[in-house]
């Protein structure tokens, strides 16, 4: 899992996280610091760091496993795309079914 995926997990699940896991994976994946530096900045050891990133990360996959919000959003996303062009190419009829699709997605 590459660093944007998850600094976009955190963004989605950052507040089920600890405080402490919270921090250090926005500092590691959104200002990327270093183990060393976040170990200095939270006064702990590099350890602790890489221990507590590890289970924040395994954390956040865990819940978007169950939760799938990221996917959700993304395929709504698509489908609004989708929306804008039918409608630009005066297609209604098309832009209609775009909207009832979105709408299954939201009530599942």
């Amino acid at each position: 899992m590459d660093r944007f995926e998850i600094s976009t997990l955190r963004s989605y699940y950052g507040c089920l996280l600890t405080d402490r896991q919270n921090e250090m994976i926005r500092m590691r994946y959104d200002e990327d610091l270093s183990f060393g530096e976040i170990a200095e900045e939270c006064g702990i050891s590099r350890q602790a760091v890489l221990d507590g990133l590890n289970k924040g990360v395994k954390h956040l996959q865990e819940i978007d496993g169950a939760l799938a919000l990221v996917a959700r959003d993304g395929r709504v996303k698509a489908l609004l795309c989708e929306t804008e062009e039918r409608l630009t190419s005066d297609d209604a009829e098309g832009a209609m079914k775009c909207v009832a699709r979105i709408r299954e997605i939201l009530e599942d």
